[in-house]
């Protein structure tokens, strides 16, 4: 129950895949390059922001997850619910207090912070650590800095508890850094995840003079169902879809049998329903002590609610408390720029910048939430990060009615997707079965990610054979066909 409740509220609150920074040795077999600076955006990262004496702001105690459970059962046992949803918020509360913030917006403790690299990669020491800078944002950082030396090769890292506005000014003053330092005035941007939006933040503030390239990496576009769902109190555990993501994650045959054994017995079921019941019960509870306290001025996660959530979450949120006009006026302003996404790209696609869009699906989604069913790279909605395509509910194929007048070239080999339905169809390449931002070191998806990143003119999906609209890959993120 424990994992279910305490720890899935805690991290729907933007669950991340971002592998945490470290460094890399750049004393690779790099090419000549006479290119632009390549610039990184990384995506949220809940497990990188550090306290002062270095140590994890956000670390789960395993001791602490045992109390927890044993706690539980106790006032389970008794019969005390309401025990039960109060031990879940002291144990949530407890989890995130270094990274919580006031009404004000002031965090709970002033020393935590997100470590930055103000330089390129060439003055990063350990760059050898296959196991810190495997896959994900970091693995293309790594893949870049190889290939074109780490002198053209930045990363940025941000705390997601800033606005929008906030982390695009910090933005603007690191790209100043970097043409300072590399005494370029174009550069190339991989906007990975979270990032993306931040990058988009920039684009409407600063403008698109000093970007030559844009490559949006699984793309927070106008937020994500998950959070709007977390941020409106639509909690809801499907034990179908709990199954089937249990048995995906796992990846263990011993265990995937064990899964399908306890839901043939309604196991799933069961813990589904008595979850559902706390949830629905305790929200207000759940919310207000723990959720709101926590979360309320975290501007950044404001920036990835989806605008159709925005006035359920205002209400659940704020209705009927105090002092928080200051948050009010800054989440109103986070809104409006949330509005202005689809203009934002744009602006950016007839600016004559090269954008390009790539988006992943065939993940599942954590089934906590209604809309679970909706495909996904295992973080965000795949139909938000590729800017309007057409998908089928997860593990079915879209029907022959869907797809009545979509010409072929828009339709995936596995009749999962329409693609006509992107805002820039022939700049969105979808990718099946890769990874949230993907990018795993020396991985054709990298190779992939650095093409478009350095082509001299607006790639397309027929630019290049080897990159069509639509791709597939491995485990190992491989391209295979389909």
């Amino acid at each position: 129950m424990k994992k279910v409740i305490s720890l899935l509220l805690s991290a729907i609150m933007l669950f991340s895949l971002c592998v945490p920074a470290s460094a890399a040795d750049t004393a690779t077999e790099a090419v000549e390059y006479d290119g632009d600076p390549i610039v990184i955006v990384k995506g949220i990262d809940f497990a990188s922001l550090v306290k002062e004496d270095g140590s994890n702001a956000l670390a789960l105690d395993p001791v602490d997850l045992l109390g927890l459970v044993f706690e539980i059962g106790g006032y389970k046992a008794l019969g005390k619910e309401d025990a039960v949803a109060q031990a879940i918020v002291n144990f949530g509360k407890n989890l995130f207090s270094d990274i919580a913030r006031d009404k004000e917006g002031n965090p709970a403790n002033p020393g935590v912070h997100m470590p930055k690299y103000l330089h390129s990669a060439a003055y990063i020491t350990d760059f050898d650590d296959d196991e810190k800078w495997a896959d994900t944002a970091v693995g293309l950082f790594r893949s870049v800095a190889r290939r074109f030396g780490g002198e053209n090769t930045y990363l940025y890292t941000f705390d997601w508890r800033l606005s929008p506005q906030e982390l695009a000014a910090d933005l603007k003053s690191f790209l100043d850094l970097v043409m300072e330092e590399t005494g370029k005035d174009k550069l190339d941007v991989a906007a990975c995840s979270m990032g993306g939006m931040i990058t988009t933040c920039y684009i409407d503030t600063y403008g698109t003079d000093n970007l030559d390239s844009v490559v949006y990496l699984s793309p927070a576009h106008n937020g994500a169902d998950i959070v709007g769902s977390a941020f409106t109190g639509d909690l809801v555990i499907d034990a179908e879809f709990l199954t089937d993501f249990l048995a995906a994650k796992l990846n263990n045959p011993f265990l995937t049998v064990i899964v399908k054994i306890l839901d043939f017995f309604g196991f799933f079921r069961s813990i589904a329903k008595f979850v559902n019941n706390v949830i629905s019960t305790h929200k207000e509870m759940i919310y207000d002590d723990f959720l709101v306290e926590t979360f309320a001025t975290a501007y950044g996660l404001w920036g990835m609610v989806p605008d159709e959530y925005y006035d359920d979450a205002i209400e659940l949120f704020f209705d009927g408390k105090e002092g928080y006009d200051t948050a009010l006026e800054k989440i109103a302003e986070v809104r409006a720029f949330v509005e202005r996404t689809e203009d934002i790209h744009d602006k950016l696609y007839n600016s004559g910048v090269k954008m390009s869009i790539v988006s992943h699906y065939d993940r599942e989604q954590l089934p906590i939430y209604s809309k679970s069913y909706l495909h996904g790279d295992g973080v965000l909605e795949s139909q938000r990060t590729s800017s309007g395509a057409t998908f089928a509910r997860f593990g079915e194929t879209l029907s022959d009615e869907e797809l009545a007048g979509v010409a072929e070239e828009y339709i995936s080999p596995d009749r999962i997707v329409n693609a006509s339905t992107c805002r820039y169809p022939n700049q969105t390449w979808i990718v099946k079965d890769a990874k949230h931002v993907g990018c795993k070191t020396g991985s054709d998806h990298t190779e992939f990610a650095i093409w478009l990143l350095t082509q001299d003119t607006q790639p397309t999906v027929y630019t290049n054979p080897a990159y069509p609209r639509f791709l597939n890959c491995d485990a190992d993120e491989n391209f295979i066909g389909f």
